[in-house]
């Protein structure tokens, strides 16, 4: 069994029992957990692999969500020690998992499930009979169940009226904690240890400041000022009933901190390695787990160990989403306002360099992480798109990178406007120019990379999934003279067709981005198509289609071939498995290997020069040739 790359979810009333889900036999399945023996016990066997788990409050049975790669599916239950597995909760239709959640025995469960573009909110007692507690249009993702039960935290646009509803589960009038205005708001999870008045942790954004916030029924809203950031956080309760547990990141690298809310909020940082915390979770003796890498390390578990305080606590939760950090704080990875270009270089053992650099906009600083091949470059340059819009490039490992930069091919990751990780402003202020800015971002670090001698000015191109997929297309037809390669798995080809295609929860941020639909701002989106620009690219494409995508429908992806095709553009379309995220490992191995195949077809290696003894002081030897198109 190989290692967990995300970490345990521990049951809050018994300690030594968790669930993981870890690669077994290169696909992620759901695996038993017992601490006191560490056995782990494999409780799934999915052909496609699973990508959701929970474990009971009282340990007694472990969840896991039964999806084929359409997404869809239903949540089943196997006791702890093993047995038969069942339907987690009866009555509940298939759908997309939109959340899950206990109250603090374990008695009552809830999910939140997406079928035919409306939000629906069960309740029941595990493997019983559940009941429908309310539905809504759209996406409404669960949040948290009190511990008494009784209320349902649900959140919706974060600048919307559903920003954070809360659901009684007697069917009691329903309330919420007002959103609009300039203000954003996302619910996070309830005080474990407030049980008679349920208390509900938040992030509020407002004035370009994220905020730890509380919400009671009797006293509404409450910030803590200290608590506020310049970009955004996540939190989750941590031990006992003021305790505040903050994850944020500063250029890519992560850091914690600890605070006790009242009387003031005292504020303790935890010490951890630069790098990046990519997953996180808390076990009932405070013990916090860890997933932890660098850009030189791959995934390894981090076990840190706070000074526990009196009150057990059972689990923290990620928050919102994207962290952020404090400006005041000194931090040599986050330049002042004048510092631009190339900020460290780290060599590894064989030579390859991994550096970080800002690019100076008139706008901002655009920050990258690249690497290099060892020796001198110029080198064939490959940006490697990240997708979103809303999330960024981190100091962490990617193996993609490592086996682009051993082909040598110089890899750059760049965190262009719209990414996380920035601020407010970098995120949203670009004018509901979608892609536009994005692609306009690129090419300023494109211009600076060829001029330092780091890329080569005719092979430098654009390699993306998802969201980065779909930029990597736009910018083939907007900036055709920059680009001689694109290659794209899982893309937007076609927007508006996208966009009446996709899941709720993807035509909500759609509608975020571009302040509307396509039929209510119709020039945005097309400003925005790939298809609009299609008949200027001129460079070879690969494009990659699963035929169960739902994200990134494969229909709209093939009618942009056809384009091409029509054009006599040189393209490759590839038809894949495994929906848009597949959850076997095999299936990522062998799109990275056809876009180093690709990319060594259109970039062939130069021909070594013929063999020469050494003569003089001349050095002698053969150069040798890239391997472009050998298989990962």
């Amino acid at each position: 069994m190989t290692q967990a790359f995300q970490s345990p979810g521990f049951a809050a009333l018994a300690a030594g029992r968790a669930v993981e889900t870890r690669l077994v036999e290169e696909r992620w399945q759901a695996v038993a957990w017992d601490l006191g023996t560490d056995r782990r016990r494999v409780v799934t066997d999915r052909p496609g692999g699973v990508h959701l788990s929970e474990i009971e409050p009282d340990g007694d049975a472990i969840w896991w969500f039964d999806s084929d790669s359409d997404e869809r599916g239903r949540w089943r239950r196997e006791p702890f020690a093993g047995g038969p597995d069942g339907e987690a909760l009866h009555g509940v239709p298939p759908g997309r998992p939109y959340g899950v959640a206990f109250d603090r025995t374990g008695a009552l469960a809830a999910v939140a499930v997406g079928v035919d573009g409306v939000s629906h909110c069960y309740v029941g007692p595990p493997a019983g009979q559940a009941r429908l507690i309310g539905s809504a249009p759209g996406y409404l993702s669960l949040a948290d169940l009190s511990p008494d039960g009784r209320v349902l935290a649900l959140g919706g646009r974060p600048d919307g009226d559903d920003a954070v509803l809360l659901w009684r589960t007697d069917g009691g009038p329903a309330a919420g904690a007002a959103g609009g205005g300039g203000l954003r708001l996302w619910p996070i999870e309830f005080n474990p240890l407030a049980v008679l008045d349920p208390e509900l942790l938040l992030v509020v954004e407002e004035d370009e400041r994220y905020t730890v916030a509380t919400w009671r029924a009797g006293t509404g809203l409450r910030r803590y000022p200290d608590l506020s950031f310049d970009a955004q956080i996540s939190a989750g309760w941590y031990r006992g009933p003021r305790g505040v547990l903050i994850q944020h990141e500063r250029a890519g690298r992560s850091r914690l901190l600890l605070a006790e809310l009242d009387p003031a909020p005292v504020v303790r940082e935890l010490g951890t390695p630069g790098g990046t915390i990519h997953d996180l979770s808390c076990a009932p003796d405070g013990t916090l787990h860890c997933v932890w890498s660098r850009e030189s390390t791959p995934p390894r578990p981090l076990v840190l160990r706070p000074e526990l305080t009196a009150g057990a606590r059972a689990t923290t939760r990620s928050g919102p989403g994207p962290h952020r950090t404090d400006p005041d704080r000194t931090d040599p990875d986050h330049p002042g306002p004048d510092r631009t270009g190339p900020d460290r270089t780290d060599p590894d053992p064989d030579g390859t360099s991994r550096g970080r650099r800002w690019t100076a906009r008139p706008y901002g600083r655009i920050h990258s992480f690249v690497s290099t091949p060892p020796g001198p470059g110029p080198w064939p340059t490959l940006f490697l798109v990240h997708g979103g819009p809303a999330t960024h490039d981190r100091d962490s490992y990617d193996p993609r990178v490592n086996i682009l930069v051993g082909h040598g091919y110089a890899v750059v990751r760049t965190n262009y406007r719209g990414s996380t990780g920035y601020g407010a402003r970098w995120q949203h202020e670009y004018d509901h120019r979608v892609g536009l800015a994005q692609v306009e971002d690129l090419a300023a670090v494109r211009a600076e990379l060829v001029a330092d001698g780091t890329a080569l000015a005719d092979r430098t191109g654009l390699c993306g999934f998802s969201w980065g997929g779909y930029l990597t297309l736009l910018a083939m037809g907007v900036q055709p003279d920059l680009w001689s390669l694109g290659m794209a798995a899982q893309p937007i080809a076609d927007y508006p067709a996208t966009y009446r295609g996709t899941t709720p929860a993807l035509r909500e941020l759609d509608r975020q981005l571009f302040g509307g639909s396509p039929e209510e701002v119709p020039e945005r989106y097309r400003a925005a198509d790939p298809r609009t620009y299609v008949h200027r690219v001129r460079s070879p494409v690969l494009l990659v289609v699963s035929k169960d995508d739902e994200r990134c429908p494969p229909e709209q992806v093939a009618r942009y071939a056809a384009d091409l095709r029509r054009r006599a553009v040189p393209h490759e379309l590839l038809r894949v498995d495994g929906g848009h995220y597949s959850r076997r490992t095999a299936d990522h191995r062998s799109v990275l290997a056809a876009m180093v195949r690709f990319a060594g077809q259109v970039w062939p290696a130069p021909p070594a020069p013929p063999h020469r003894p050494p003569r003089g002081d001349r050095p002698g030897g053969t150069a040798q040739p890239m391997e472009g198109g050998e298989q990962p």
